[in-house]
């Protein structure tokens, strides 16, 4: 992983459950806020998500555990509560789509309507971010 990947991963174990950051937001915080889709892609790579809370919405673990197993001792990356400037699950989240990533959130206390959640409830600064 580089520098920079590592660096977002940190600000991304830092969101609170309950909460949400824009991509947007992730890469303000990293230092560039032209960074959003390199937040995106990075978030996709993310070598261990929450399997735990994943599992529990249906996702299909079992294929995804010879990675989890490689990464023993890589604090887990909640990539499930980065989300776009508009509020909406990413199209491509990796452990099931963007259903599974909004029961993940549910979960956890965010509600999602309509594929979407209410930033100024649930966002950091309680506000919206560029994308």
């Amino acid at each position: 992983m580089t520098e920079l990947e590592n660096k977002i991963f940190d600000i991304v174990r830092h969101i609170p459950r309950g909460k949400v950051m824009t991509y947007g937001q992730v890469a303000t915080a990293a230092g560039d806020a032209n960074l959003a889709r390199v937040v995106g892609n990075t978030m996709h790579k993310n070598p261990v998500p929450f399997f735990e809370l994943a599992c529990e919405t249906g996702f299909n673990c079992k294929e995804r555990a010879p990675v989890a197993d490689a990464c023993i001792g890589f604090a887990p990356v909640p990539c499930h509560r980065v989300v776009n400037a508009a509020g909406k699950m990413g199209a491509n989240f990796g452990l099931g789509g963007p259903e599974v990533q909004a029961k993940m959130l549910g979960r956890e206390g965010v509600e999602v309507r309509g594929g979407k959640i209410d930033l100024r409830k649930y966002g950091i600064n309680g506000d919206s971010a560029n994308d």
